[in-house]
């Protein structure tokens, strides 16, 4: 019973210290992934980036095997953390022959990509102050703008596409992410559909954590009021008992 706990014990604290790191690595590493798709890029720069991606991919799955390693339940701790499996199963895939074509790589990359941005979101819970609207604010406007980078690599090109630029990619983004679906632009090829339908299932998380942050703050804001007027009275009560102090007995 004692081992559990102390497990447990040491899985929180390592879980803590290493959030922010694995933060910071998990954007750098969407950031290699979707340079490439905004600018053109030669042969040796995209070798260099492919070699920089791996040395990331290195730090998630280290990060993954100590957790594995510290956590009392290796079971439950499986089931609980798919998202970080997907992203060190998905790039040791991509050399298969299934991942040969064009098609297959960009989906592979899209789901590589959503997998380390749900990663950063759940990740960021354990260093991110609900009250701070700021930094809520930052990370949703991460998952738009990769959402929609992603999603302008299907459609630009395609037949009938409507979403061809990346501010129609990122007004799609917007609208799909928030669960609005404003409906006058939308993807039109396969894997630009199946791509909208994982990014709506991280834009449930996305809307619940805009939702989490700015409740946790009015509530905050009026908790604050709230706790200056009981000061205030109670400064207005120490001032009455002074001067009654002061007072002469009649």
């Amino acid at each position: 019973m004692s081992a559990n706990v102390d497990g447990s014990d040491l899985l929180q604290r390592y879980e803590r210290m290493s959030a922010l790191p694995m933060v910071a690595v998990s954007l750098a590493f969407v950031g290699l992934l979707i340079f490439p798709i905004l600018v053109p890029v030669s042969y040796a720069l995209n070798a260099d980036l492919r070699a920089a991606s791996w040395i990331l991919w290195t730090m998630f799955a280290v990060d993954y095997v100590v957790r594995f390693t510290l956590t009392p339940d290796k079971g439950k701790f499986v089931r609980h953390n798919l998202i970080d499996l997907a992203v060190i199963v998905l790039p040791l895939i991509a050399p298969l022959r299934a991942f040969t074509g064009l098609r297959a790589l960009r989906m592979l990359r899209a789901a590589t990509i959503l997998s380390v941005v749900a990663k950063t979101q759940r990740t960021s819970k354990k260093i991110v102050n609900p009250q701070s609207i700021g930094t809520t604010m930052l990370l949703v406007f991460v998952v738009i703008a990769v959402g929609a980078v992603v999603e302008l690599q299907f459609e630009r090109g395609a037949r009938g596409a409507n979403i061809t630029s990346l501010p129609d990619s990122l007004w799609w983004a917007v609208s799909t992410v928030t669960t609005v679906g404003y409906g006058d632009k939308y993807p039109v090829t396969m894997e630009g559909r199946a791509f909208a339908a994982l990014l709506m299932f991280v834009g449930i998380g996305t809307a619940s954590l805009i939702a989490a942050g700015l409740t946790t703050f009015f509530v905050g804001v009026e908790a604050q009021h709230d706790t200056k007027a009981v000061l205030q009275r109670l400064e207005a009560i120490e001032r009455a008992l002074i001067l009654l102090q002061k007072e002469p007995p009649s």
